[in-house]
């Protein structure tokens, strides 16, 4: 039987070393308030602070040798690049200090999009996805199908360990064709309410950790299942899909492709991922296979 889920620590502020707090300040101004933000994939720093004369900024750091480098390495080349049109909190500084990463963004008010039906930020979050579909301005920035691939594998693996449970899904897994995914166009990889911050009728994109260049259509694929998870029917959360044109190319057995390996990598994470990030990944799993359902019936 499961325990409950150990949360991993979150690395605070007065987990830096004093250099490079001071750097930070250097930039901001003294700081008088902290509020972290509850530990997610990684455990890196990700905190809003405020300073002595009222500013408020947004803090990421880890140390260079840490797991999470990467992302936050990824995070700052990705914001540097990314056009003055993108619906994002601006990259305001950056520098590696007494070994650790350091990030600061501007402050982006507001609170996680409700993406459950008849919520107002819907429209908020379609003009925000629709906002994304730009050429990328990153030169070096990965393909999608880097990310896919590692999907697949875990997919794979499940595939390989339950074919009784999970043989159906092993034809549509197969028939991903990776090729599809691949593009000129600025993705950010990890569209969730999480990363959609509302305010006043407009949302921003934030966590550019895992951005990429792909097919304009692959960001709004992997929102459809957030949005069945949030109590839209698989049909209904296609209608909201629809709305950002960049749907309009994607490719109908691709996207089933997708669906269902995205349903058995999360699957499969849920038992050999982090604890605490088990109930959420089920419910990642359980809406792709909704989706794939009707999908394919």
């Amino acid at each position: 039987m499961r325990g409950a889920p150990i949360r991993p620590r979150r690395r605070q502020w007065v987990d830096l070393p004093e250099p490079a707090r001071a750097a930070v300040e250097e930039q901001t101004g003294p700081v008088v308030g902290i509020r972290s933000a509850e530990v997610g994939l990684t455990s890196g720093l990700a905190a809003s602070i405020t300073t002595a004369e009222g500013a408020v900024f947004f803090v990421k750091a880890a140390p260079a040798a840490a797991p999470v480098a990467a992302h936050l390495l990824r995070e700052r080349t990705a914001n540097r690049a990314l056009p003055a049109g993108i619906p994002a909190p601006r990259l305001l500084w950056a520098a590696d200090v007494a070994g650790w990463h350091l990030l600061v963004f501007e402050h982006a008010p507001g609170h996680e999009a409700d993406l459950a039906p008849g919520s107002p930020d819907i429209s908020a979050v379609v003009d925000a996805v629709a906002a994304l579909s730009v050429p990328c301005p990153w030169a070096e920035a990965p393909s999608a199908t880097v990310k896919v691939t590692a999907l697949l594998r875990h997919a794979e693996e499940l595939l390989e360990d339950s074919p009784a449970e999970y043989g159906r899904y092993g034809p549509l897994v197969k028939a991903l064709d990776l090729d599809e995914l691949d593009g000129p166009t600025l993705l950010h990889a990890d569209l969730h309410a999480g990363n959609l911050l509302v305010d006043g009728g407009r949302c921003q994109v934030v966590d550019w950790s895992m951005a990429c260049r792909g097919a304009a259509w692959v960001d709004v694929a992997l929102l459809v299942p957030r949005l069945v998870d949030a109590g839209h029917t698989p049909a209904d959360a296609e209608d909201i899909a629809a709305r950002v044109p960049a749907w309009s190319s994607a490719p109908p057995d691709v996207v089933t492709a997708l669906a269902a390996t995205r349903t058995l990598f999360a699957t499969r994470m849920a038992d050999v991922g982090p604890a605490h990030l088990r109930g959420k990944r089920l419910r990642t799993a359980a809406a792709c296979r909704a989706w794939v359902e009707y999908r394919t019936n």
